[in-house]
């Protein structure tokens, strides 16, 4: 195998043929070009070929995506529905699909954002248990400060609220989903637009 390759035009053309023409292992493009297999994986990934054909979303998806995203998070709803969760997430903005109109709980990422505080600053609040949370459906992420990976109940934010409310320093906090908190209206509505006309 040789390393430190000069690759040829002749070459790259076997490499985006056989790769993209057959579904040809880097393994086997390597065996045949004489190279090593991470050579070719650098080829096919300087030449874009790694990268799948995106699937357009369908009227179906849009609206199976709208019912679960009022359920359940991202990275859930990715799973259940085959995509990557950016393609989940990317999609449910364009559509305007609003992820805080769950039944009753908040991923941590949105806590923040209510907030208007970093994510350390919430797990600090996780890990002292001052804020109660969870993790969706009790599976751990890789990462222990996945921000929305953690399931935290309206009425635990109440409490939290009621319980310190010396944190809200008014900083970039949401004052009108914070007042609904604590009045206890469920965050399962679209908020309506007000024109002043």
């Amino acid at each position: 195998m040789r390393k430190n390759h000069k690759w040829t035009e002749e070459e790259r053309g076997i490499v985006r043929r056989d790769y993209r023409g057959t579904f040809a292992s880097a393994e086997v493009i390597a065996a045949h070009l004489g190279v090593t297999a991470y050579g070719v994986k650098g080829q096919v990934q300087m030449m874009g070929l790694g990268k799948r054909e995106r699937r357009p979303w369908s009227p179906k998806e849009d609206k199976q995506l709208e019912r679960l995203m009022a359920q359940y998070c991202p990275r859930r709803v990715a799973r259940l529905m085959h995509r990557s969760i950016n393609s989940v997430v990317i999609r449910s903005k364009r559509l305007s699909i609003s992820r805080t109109t769950r039944n009753g709980w908040f991923t941590k990422a949105e806590v923040c954002s209510i907030l208007g505080v970093d994510h350390k600053w919430v797990q600090k609040r996780i890990d002292l248990g001052a804020l109660k949370a969870r993790f969706h459906d009790e599976e751990s992420p890789p990462g222990k400060n996945g921000g929305s990976c953690w399931h935290i109940e309206e009425k635990d934010l109440r409490d939290y609220l009621r319980r310190y409310p010396q944190d809200l320093t008014a900083r970039n906090v949401d004052l009108i989903m914070i007042v609904d908190i604590l009045a206890g209206i469920n965050n399962n509505h679209q908020r309506k637009e007000v024109s002043f006309d």
